[in-house]
């Protein structure tokens, strides 16, 4: 259990991730969560402070994260998360509109741009819908991404989602992707500083 357990579940034609851990002896708690498209839609959480002593402490703590991870999968199929599920697709709608004139982007604004914008807009445009952990590793590398300017920057993302999908996807169907986005997306410069003497 200790590695935890990933697995891809269809719901109503739509991909969800069920993801469960543990966080060991020192934090000795069971989280299994519900992703879609990289956002947390429900968290389950398990303590087992009582077993830490058990002499199967082990293989008891891997059956209560299985036990876990299946409750959630059943939750899922038996509709216990539609509310859920129904609100957050509403929230990204309306956030999509909001983008669909122009994206604004700072520096500081890329990951935010993957997750509300970039990612919903593979998923509804490509039928391609990232598993949780791509999603994170796409995150962690937002901050070292290659470029002098934010339109750099922004390239080096489109490469890289496009490094985890081409598996997924025709690449002239990307690229029409990435053209759309950058049409879409207004990257704005710094604006210029002031002569700290000027009144």
């Amino acid at each position: 259990m200790s590695q935890g357990v990933n697995e891809n579940i269809s719901y109503k034609g739509r991909v969800f991730h069920v993801q469960t851990e543990e966080r060991g002896k020192e934090r000795p708690v069971l989280v299994c969560t519900l992703f879609y498209r990289g956002v947390i839609l429900s968290e389950e959480r398990l303590a087992y402070q009582d077993i830490i002593k058990s002499d199967p402490f082990h293989n008891l703590v891997k059956q209560l994260g299985k036990d876990i991870h299946r409750q959630m999968i059943e939750n899922l199929r038996k509709g216990l998360y539609d509310e859920k599920i129904k609100t957050f697709l509403a929230s990204e709608e309306t956030s999509a509109e909001a983008t669909s004139l122009a994206v604004d982007v700072n520096e500081d604004d890329l990951e935010s741009l993957f997750k509300s914008y970039l990612l919903p807009s593979l998923s509804s445009d490509l039928n391609v819908d990232l598993p949780e952990h791509e999603v994170l590793a796409i995150s962690e590398k937002i901050p070292s991404l290659k470029g002098s300017s934010k339109k750099e920057r922004y390239l080096s993302l489109c490469a890289e989602i496009y490094s985890r999908v081409k598996d997924m996807c025709d690449k002239e169907a990307f690229k029409r992707l990435v053209k759309k986005w950058s049409t879409e997306i207004r990257l704005h410069t710094d604006a210029p500083r002031t002569n700290p003497h000027e009144k």
